[in-house]
C-alpha cells in the first residue's frame, strides 16, 4: 500500500493549509482571527483514520461528483454501467472514486501543492483511461485557488468537486448560526434518492432561498443536501459567514451548480451540522439529463474547472 502523506502550504499572513495525498485532501486550514487561530476545516487528528472515513472530507470527489440515476450513463450510443454504491445509483465516482484514491505529488512550493491520480480504463465502469490532476495554491489575500483538469483517453464522463466540511467558527463547534448567501435563483428539483427529477424550480418562497443572507439553525427547514443553479454568467457562487461575523467564506467557480450540504448525517467521531459543505459541481445527474450544462471530456477537448475559496475578516484592521 502506498505510503499516506501530508503536504502544507502556506502564506505570508501566517494561514496554513494541509493536504494529504490520499483523496487529495484537505485536512486542515488554519487561519489567525482576531488574534486567535481557528482550524475552519473538519478532519481527523490522524492521517489513518480517512483510510476508513465515510463522509469524503475534504477530497476531490470523481471521476463525477454527486448522483448519477441508474448507475449508468449513454456515451455516443452505448450505454456504461457504473458502480452501483448508494442503492441502485452512483455517488460521488464509485466505491472506489477518486477520495479513495493515493495521489502523486508532481510539485510543491511554499504556497501551491500539485498532484495527480490516473484510472485505468473500466474503473468502476468509466471508459477511457483518465489521468487528473490539482493544484492547491494558498495567496497573501488568503485565497484558496483549485486548478481541476482531466486527460481522457477516450470520450468519457469528467465533473469533479472538492468536499471541505467548513466550519468558520472552529471546528470543536456545530455549524449553526452561520449566516449563508448562495447566488442562485433556482434549484434542481430531486426525488426521494436526491435524484433530479429534470425541473429546475425558483427558491422564491422555498426553504432553499438564500438570495440575502440567512442564518442556518437546526430546524428542519435548514436540513439542506441540494443542488443550486448559481446564476448564469456569474463565477460567485455563495458567502458564508461565521456566528460572530468576524470571518467570511466566499465561493467561487466556473461551474454550473453549487451542492449546499449541512452535514446532518455525520455520525462517530463528528457530530450532525459539525461542518457546512459548499461544492461547485455540475448539476447532479448532468450526463443523463439533456438540459442540463453538461460536456463529456474527450482527447480533443480536456476537462477543467477551477474553485477559489477566499476568507475575509471584516474586523481586521488594516495595516499601516
Amino acid at each position: 500500500m502506498t505510503e499516506i502523506r501530508s503536504f502544507l502550504i502556506s502564506n505570508n499572513n501566517g494561514d496554513e493549509v494541509c493536504i494529504t495525498n490520499y483523496g487529495a485532501r484537505i485536512i486542515q486550514w488554519y487561519t489567525e482571527v482576531a488574534g486567535e487561530e481557528r482550524n475552519i476545516v473538519l478532519g481527523y487528528s490522524s492521517l489513518a483514520d480517512y483510510l476508513e472515513d465515510p463522509f469524503y472530507h475534504g477530497a476531490i470527489v470523481g471521476p463525477f461528483a454527486n448522483r448519477i440515476k441508474d448507475a449508468q450513463v449513454t456515451i455516443e450510443g452505448q450505454l456504461y454501467p457504473l458502480d452501483a454504491n448508494e442503492g441502485y445509483n452512483h455517488l460521488h465516482g464509485g466505491t472506489h472514486g477518486l477520495s479513495q484514491q493515493f495521489w502523486q505529488l508532481e510539485q510543491q512550493s511554499e504556497q501551491s501543492v500539485t498532484l495527480s491520480c490516473a484510472i485505468a480504463n473500466g474503473h468502476d465502469g468509466y471508459p477511457g483511461a483518465i489521468t487528473f490532476s490539482v493544484t492547491y495554491s494558498l495567496t497573501d489575500e488568503g485565497e484558496l485557488t483549485i486548478a481541476l483538469s482531466a486527460i481522457a483517453e477516450q470520450p468519457t464522463v469528467v465533473g469533479l468537486t472538492s468536499h471541505p466540511y467548513f466550519n468558520l467558527a472552529g471546528i470543536e463547534n456545530d455549524a449553526d448560526r452561520h449566516l449563508l448567501h448562495v447566488n442562485a435563483e433556482y434549484f434542481t428539483e430531486v426525488d426521494e434518492k436526491l435524484i433530479p427529477t429534470g425541473a429546475i424550480l425558483p427558491v422564491k418562497d422555498t426553504h432553499f432561498d438564500f438570495q440575502k443572507p440567512r442564518t442556518l439553525t437546526h430546524v428542519s427547514r435548514d436540513v439542506i443536501d441540494q443542488n443550486f443553479v448559481i446564476h448564469p454568467g456569474d463565477k460567485h457562487h455563495a458567502t458564508l459567514i461565521s456566528p460572530d461575523k468576524k470571518l467570511q467564506l466566499h465561493v467561487s467557480s466556473d461551474m454550473p451548480g453549487l451542492q449546499v450540504y449541512t452535514a446532518d448525517h455525520l455520525f462517530g467521531r463528528f457530530i450532525p451540522r459539525q461542518g457546512i459543505c459548499l461544492e461547485p459541481q455540475f448539476f447532479p445527474n448532468s450526463p443523463n439529463v439533456s438540459d442540463f450544462p453538461f460536456s463529456l471530456t474527450t482527447p480533443e477537448h480536456p476537462y477543467s474547472a477551477n474553485i477559489s475559496y477566499r476568507l475575509v475578516k471584516p474586523h481586521d484592521k488594516p495595516s499601516d
